[in-house]
């Protein structure tokens, strides 16, 4: 039993119906990923002063501010992380032919797309929480 599922077995209908909604309020407000990202941050570092660390505290609180006075930002940290990861991944694999070489060719491809066009991250990402919400409907009513 996953958190995610709010106590209901792995592909119960209120997961679906949450990712299905969420990623269709991602579509119609794209940004709204980066503002939620931007206060939590914000609460997060907030939390972290009151329970005493002053250090972690006011990155988290400063990161959670540039998040909001430009959204777009957080992206741009994704793509960078993207293509960190899928160099890594490359480079792990040892340059040679196999799963963990195309993930990791895939994940560098992303990152790349993603610092090009940035908004396309929180698109995809709406892409995925709807097909997942579908899925899950479609596997609990047992339409497939």
């Amino acid at each position: 039993m996953s958190w995610l599922t709010l106590g209901l077995p792995a592909g119960g209908p209120a997961l679906g119906i949450i990712l299905l909604v969420t990623g269709i309020v991602i579509l119609i407000f794209p940004r709204i990923i980066n503002y939620l990202i931007g206060i939590a941050l914000i609460l997060s570092g907030l939390g972290w002063i009151f329970a005493g660390s002053w250090l972690w505290g006011i990155l988290a609180l400063a990161a959670g501010i540039l998040v909001l006075i430009v959204p777009r930002i957080l992206n741009y940290v994704v793509g960078v992380y993207l293509i960190i990861l899928g160099l890594g991944q490359v480079i792990a694999s040892g340059f040679a032919l196999g799963l963990p070489l195309i993930v990791g060719a895939i994940t560098l491809i992303f990152g790349i797309i993603v610092m090009v066009n940035p908004g396309v991250l929180n698109a995809l990402v709406a892409v995925v929480f709807i097909i997942q919400g579908i899925l899950l409907l479609a596997q609990y009513f047992r339409w497939f």
